[in-house]
């Protein structure tokens, strides 16, 4: 009984008070709070770069936290994701994306998010963050080709998703989003030989 007084009376502090995640936090069930507990303290043991110890996590002044709402959560569902824990990693990434934050940030979790779904082989979840990220690239572009020294590089979603389409039969919208790709700079190797097998599956005239 103690214990949960203490517990209730607590000085809230730490990362999730800097990052104003506390609500957020105290939303979740204990098994969450677990998971979301347990891949932090992972994260603080195996990373040595990681600037924070698991104290830091509810405890003490943080002035500056180097991390968004987002990023933070990504880092913790990444060290799920590199423990294995793919349904974890998959919650967590999806709770980042509910939370406020840039469209360059929806993009790298969307990114993450794909390449969870390609290790469980999940077609459907691979197609809605495809979609997604492909749907928010206008708002994110500028960004990406700042911090890639004013190129855009190689993006999954979108060379998945010219996979997909391939895959159900939609030569025609593939080929689109292969010419878009050309179109906005999109580094893509593999332009001209995607481009030569999907035109050489459109029906003849």
């Amino acid at each position: 009984m103690i214990g949960k007084v203490f517990q209730i009376f607590r000085e809230r502090g730490g990362l999730l008070k800097a990052l104003g995640l506390w609500d957020w936090f105290e939303s979740l069930d204990a098994r969450q709070q677990k998971a979301i507990k347990k891949y932090y303290s992972i994260k603080v043991i195996k990373n040595l770069n990681f600037p924070f110890k698991a104290k830091h996590f509810d405890s003490g002044e943080i002035e500056n936290p180097l991390y968004t709402k987002r990023t933070f959560l990504g880092t913790i569902a990444q060290t799920a994701l590199l423990e294995g824990d793919l349904d974890t990693a998959q919650w967590i990434y999806e709770e980042a994306l509910k939370l406020e934050g840039t469209p360059f940030e929806a993009h790298l979790i969307l990114n993450d998010l794909l390449l969870l779904a390609q290790k469980k082989k999940d077609f459907q979840k691979m197609k809605e963050y495809c979609e997604k990220d492909i749907e928010l690239f206008p708002q994110y572009k500028e960004e990406l080709r700042e911090r890639n020294g004013g190129t855009l590089p190689q993006i999954n979603t979108f060379e998945v998703y010219v996979y997909l389409l391939e895959r159900e039969g939609k030569i025609r919208e593939a080929l689109e989003l292969v010419e878009f790709m050309k179109r906005e700079g999109i580094t893509y190797p593999y332009y001209e030989e995607v481009k030569q097998r999907l035109l050489s599956k459109l029906p003849k005239s």
